[in-house]
């Protein structure tokens, strides 16, 4: 018997060297922007279930007249800012701007978050506000809130 004769291997025409690198390159592009675009978000919803977790931390504080509510808590992203607003409820029987027990009192926490990833920063700006307001009943006079 004879032998085979082998396979040839097939020509690559002279055009087609690096193809496989230009779609490769053509793929991880917009990949790499989804995946950025992924922690970047989840960069920015860590920081606004920071900034509601310190709303209602604060607005708890302020409820019970407690002086530590005036400054925001150690987790509170730097930059933050809080604020305070109180309202007589009508059922409490205070006087409209004499805040008593059974009025409410309304914790605003903002912040601004800076968008650090280039490519997402030119889609969607170069920073995000995040805001949170947390409401609650007074159960002590507020001396130093309202």
């Amino acid at each position: 018997m004879g032998a085979r004769p082998r396979p040839r291997s097939p020509r690559r025409r002279g055009g087609e060297h690096g193809q496989s690198l230009v779609e490769f390159v053509l793929v991880l592009t917009p990949l790499l922007v989804v995946l950025f675009g992924i922690v970047q978000f989840g960069m920015i919803m860590y920081q606004k279930t920071t900034v509601i977790h310190d709303a209602r931390e604060a607005v708890r504080l302020a409820a019970v007249d407690d002086l530590a509510g005036k400054t925001l808590p150690s987790d509170a992203p730097s930059g933050s800012t809080l604020t305070y607003t109180c309202a007589t409820n009508p059922s409490s029987g205070n006087a409209p701007g004499a805040f008593n027990v059974g009025d409410t009192i309304t914790a605003h926490v903002t912040y601004q978050y800076p968008v650090t990833i280039p490519i997402i920063s030119s889609i969607i700006g170069s920073s995000v506000n995040l805001s949170s307001n947390a409401s609650m009943s007074l159960d002590a006079q507020p001396v130093g809130y309202c």
